[in-house]
């Protein structure tokens, strides 16, 4: 066996190991006859690029070339023989890693993001790696394994259709010195017109280009439709950040498209029946019901990281000293089960915030507890918000607990939806409502800004046996003009809220828990069949990049 084909077989050792336990014996490529057989194998490893991987991963044209060579020729000798026993060596190694990659993906997200990712994927370690090569029938298994849920085949033609792109002549569109607004002229209107054109936000029969100039209403609703996919403000206003994403080259719609692909591989919704799917590079909540769509709401999610983050987060691993120790407020990967909510909640403010926020505003502002409507505690005894001292804040052991009194200007607002996970995060409503008008929605320390919380909470409490959503309204102190209900609830509030209140905060227990899925997706297709692109606000698009495109 020549060096080149030991140094391609990825499952070399086991390998070894397989054949001695099987005394030596093939076990696809038994003879010289079996055209048939690695023809069929190549046909679906050719079919990898629809996928989004390179078909050399898996031996494609070794695998060609050394079966080839064995079959070559009319006499038979020891050098045939050789390439026959190669050929039947990455038959094996490329089967194991076909099958492996179409179940698992080639990545484990749990081993890429120490931190941060806790969904529900399939657990490769316990796998029975030799499950492939015991098939009757491997060809019809490694067909019948490929992902075939809704999401991931429309991700797959969106491929095939961006793929016709590569190779166009995709000049630059120069970014406005001042905004183009509708009803203005600009000279860049026939090379947005063309781009708009090309990527099937305009029709030809619409619109003629040559020559160009004034931003007209049938181009106007073109630019809102690439902004609506696109995540931006669709307002028709092309200012840089409309520029810059008409500017994207065919090849990064291509790689963003083989990213998600990968992502998709890893975890599949489809045996969930009815969910919420928050997407952070969307800055979206969706309920989900049965594959489809019952509504989506606006969301804010944590901040990015600083870009030196990973070297900080080491020098702090080393020195573990709290003062080195980097601010993560990225919105993790998570899963959990939406269980309960909380009514006029307090907020208990975190040691990272005190010491990043809290003593900032102190210092400037001795009078910003009280005002904010916050109480302190000091070794479990409240004491005046006056005389904690700025310079505490930033110690290395706070003595301070801090917590933010239920009513206006509360940072989680009137409502906060809880599910167990590792991280404290939640999703809550939320006072400070300006963000919600930005693309970018990263603003948060981590938990999920809600912007539309009363709708949730009312798809959260359909069916629920105790509490409507007219009660709820009524108990975070919202006018409800069925008097009936009003009248309903003031009977029944204090059984309500037995046991389950604390003062003014109230729980309300669900029936049923609400799966939650927090995930990260910077490229689907909708359900009008439209292909939205993100961006990668958490940068983690490139490092997915260089892990599938390497062999």
């Amino acid at each position: 066996m020549s060096t080149e084909i030991t140094s391609n077989l990825n499952y070399h050792d086991t390998l070894k190991q397989y054949y001695e336990l099987n005394n030596h014996q093939p076990n696809f490529v038994k003879s010289f006859n079996k055209q048939p057989f690695v023809d069929s194998l190549l046909l679906i490893i050719n079919a990898a690029e629809e996928h989004g991987l390179d078909r050399e991963r898996y031996h494609y044209s070794l695998i060609k070339n050394e079966f080839f060579i064995a079959t070559s020729g009319d006499s038979i000798s020891n050098e045939r023989y050789k390439h026959l026993f190669n050929t039947e060596l990455l038959v094996t190694d490329a089967i194991l890693k076909y099958a492996y990659h179409m179940r698992y993906g080639i990545i484990n997200p749990k081993e890429i993001y120490i931190t941060g990712y806790t969904l529900p994927v399939a657990d490769s370690a316990s796998r029975d790696l030799f499950e492939p090569l015991r098939q009757e029938n491997v060809i019809q298994y490694l067909k019948d394994i490929q992902p075939k849920n809704k999401r991931y085949k429309q991700l797959q033609e969106a491929l095939k259709h961006f793929q016709t792109y590569l190779g166009l002549d995709w000049k630059e569109i120069p970014v406005p010195v001042k905004k183009i607004e509708p009803g203005k002229t600009d000279s860049s209107i026939v090379q947005i017109a063309g781009r708009l054109i090309t990527l099937g936000f305009l029709d030809t029969t619409d619109v003629k280009i040559d020559d160009y100039t004034f931003y007209d209403s049938i181009i106007v609703e073109g630019v809102k439709a690439f902004q609506r996919t696109n995540g931006l403000i669709d307002d028709g206003v092309i200012g840089k950040g409309t520029a810059d994403r008409l500017n994207t080259k065919p090849e990064e719609y291509v790689n963003k498209i083989k990213v998600n692909l990968e992502r998709f591989r890893w975890i599949d919704y489809s045996d969930t029946s009815r969910y919420i799917l928050v997407n952070i590079p969307d800055f979206k909540l969706y309920a989900i019901e049965n594959g489809e769509k019952k509504f989506e709401i606006k969301v804010c999610t944590g901040r990015k990281r600083y870009a030196n983050y990973e070297n900080q987060y080491k020098y702090y691993m080393k020195t573990k000293n709290w003062r080195h120790k980097p601010d993560d407020w990225e919105t993790p990967k998570l899963y959990g089960e939406i269980s309960y909510l909380v009514l006029n909640p307090t907020w208990t403010v975190p040691i990272s915030i005190m010491r990043e926020e809290i003593a900032y505003k102190v210092r400037n502002d001795s009078n910003y507890l009280v005002n904010s409507n916050f109480k302190v505690l000091k070794n479990g005894v409240q004491i005046d918000p006056l005389e904690v001292k700025p310079s505490d804040l930033n110690a290395g052991s706070i003595p301070y607990t801090i917590i933010q009194n239920p009513g206006a200007g509360n940072a989680l607002g009137k409502i906060k939806f809880m599910f167990n996970n590792p991280f404290g995060v939640y999703l809550h409503d939320t006072p400070t409502r300006p963000p919600f008008s930005q693309a970018n929605r990263a603003v948060s320390h981590g938990c999920v800004r809600v912007e539309k919380p009363l709708l949730l909470s009312e798809y959260i409490l359909s069916g629920n046996s105790k509490w409507t959503i007219d009660f709820l309204k009524i108990e975070i102190g919202y006018r409800v003009d069925n008097k009936t209900a009003v009248e309903e609830f003031r009977q029944k509030r204090n059984e309500l809220r037995r046991g389950l209140s604390y003062g003014p905060t109230t729980e309300v227990k669900l029936d049923k828990k609400i799966p939650l899925f927090i995930d990260y997706y910077t490229t689907w297709v909708d359900a009008n069949g439209v292909v939205n692109f993100r961006e990668d606000v958490y940068n983690k698009d490139k490092r997915i990049l260089e892990v599938i495109s390497s062999h």
